[in-house]
C-alpha cells in the first residue's frame, strides 16, 4: 500500500489532470483532415474508457463530463470530414463510421452496466477499425513524410486511451480472456511508435524537445502499470496518467500538423 499511496503522490504533483480544449472548425485541408479523422480513433477509445471509470464510480463526474465531451466532439468531426471529403472511397468508409456509430453511440451514453461493457468494448473496436481506415486513406492521398508522422503521433492519442480502457476493463474484472493482451499489445505499440516519432528527421528542435518530455513522462507512467503484477489496481492513478499522456500527444500532433512541408 505504501508503494501505492507515494505513486500516487508523484501523479498528483508532476501531471496536470485536464486535457486541452479542443477548438471546432472547418476542415481546411489535408493536414487538418488527418489530424481530426486522427483524433476520431482516440475518441473512440476515450468513450469506453470513460464509461468503463463510471461504472467502477471512479471520478464519476470528470468520467461522465468526459464521455458527453467526446461523444459531442465525435460527432462534430464526423460531420466536418464528411462535409471535406471529395473522394468516393472515403465517403463510402464515413457511411461506414456514421452507421457503426449509431449503434455506438446508444450503447455508450446508457447507464453504465457491467454486463454491457464488452459489448461496449467491443463496438469500440469497430468504430476504431473503421476510423483509421479514414486515415490510411487519407494519408494516401498525399504520400508525404509530414503526413506520416500527423497520423503516427496522432495515434500516440489513441493508445493513450487504449492502454486506460484495458486497464479500466481489467480493474473491473470483465470477463474476457484477451483483455491482458490486449492492455500488453498497447503499451508495446505505444513505447515502439514513441521511438520512432523521436528518430524521425522530419523534427524540428520543438517537437523534439516535446517528445523528450513524453518519453520521460511515459517511463513513469509505466512504473505504475507494474503494480498490477500484485492485482493492486490504481485506475484513478492510470487514468491521470495517461490524460498527461494524451495531453502532450495531441500538441505534439499539431506541432506536425504546422511544419512547412
Amino acid at each position: 500500500m505504501r508503494h501505492i499511496r507515494n505513486f500516487s503522490l508523484l501523479v498528483l504533483s508532476l501531471l496536470a489532470l485536464s486535457w486541452s480544449h479542443i477548438v471546432i472548425a472547418d476542415i481546411t485541408d489535408l493536414d487538418e483532415a488527418i489530424n481530426k479523422a486522427g483524433r476520431q480513433r482516440m475518441l473512440s477509445q476515450r468513450i469506453v474508457k470513460s464509461y468503463l471509470l463510471m461504472g467502477q464510480d471512479i471520478q464519476p463526474d470528470k468520467s461522465s463530463s468526459q464521455l458527453t465531451e467526446s461523444v459531442a466532439l465525435f460527432e462534430q468531426q464526423l460531420g466536418e470530414l464528411e462535409a471535406y471529403s471529395k473522394s468516393p472511397q472515403i465517403s463510402g468508409q464515413l457511411k461506414s463510421v456514421r452507421k457503426e456509430w449509431t449503434g455506438f453511440r446508444q450503447l455508450a451514453t446508457a447507464k453504465p452496466a457491467k454486463d454491457k461493457a464488452i459489448e461496449l468494448i467491443n463496438a469500440g473496436e469497430r468504430v476504431l477499425a473503421l476510423s483509421n481506415k479514414i486515415v490510411q486513406s487519407l494519408e494516401q492521398q498525399s504520400g508525404s513524410p509530414k503526413n506520416k508522422m500527423i497520423n503516427l503521433s496522432g495515434r500516440q492519442r489513441m493508445l493513450s486511451q487504449r492502454i486506460a480502457l484495458y486497464y479500466s476493463a481489467l480493474s473491473w474484472n470483465l470477463e474476457q480472456a484477451d483483455l491482458q493482451d490486449s492492455f500488453t499489445q498497447a503499451v508495446q505499440e505505444y513505447d515502439q511508435a514513441l521511438h520512432e516519432l523521436r528518430q524521425a528527421k522530419t523534427n524540428n528542435q520543438d517537437i523534439n524537445a516535446a517528445l523528450d518530455k513524453v518519453i520521460s513522462q511515459w517511463s513513469f507512467s509505466r512504473s505504475g502499470f507494474q503494480l498490477m503484477q500484485g492485482q493492486n489496481f490504481v485506475p484513478f492513478i492510470i487514468a491521470t496518467t495517461t490524460e498527461g499522456m494524451l495531453k502532450n500527444m495531441e500538441r505534439i500532433t499539431g506541432l506536425y500538423e504546422n511544419l512547412q512541408s
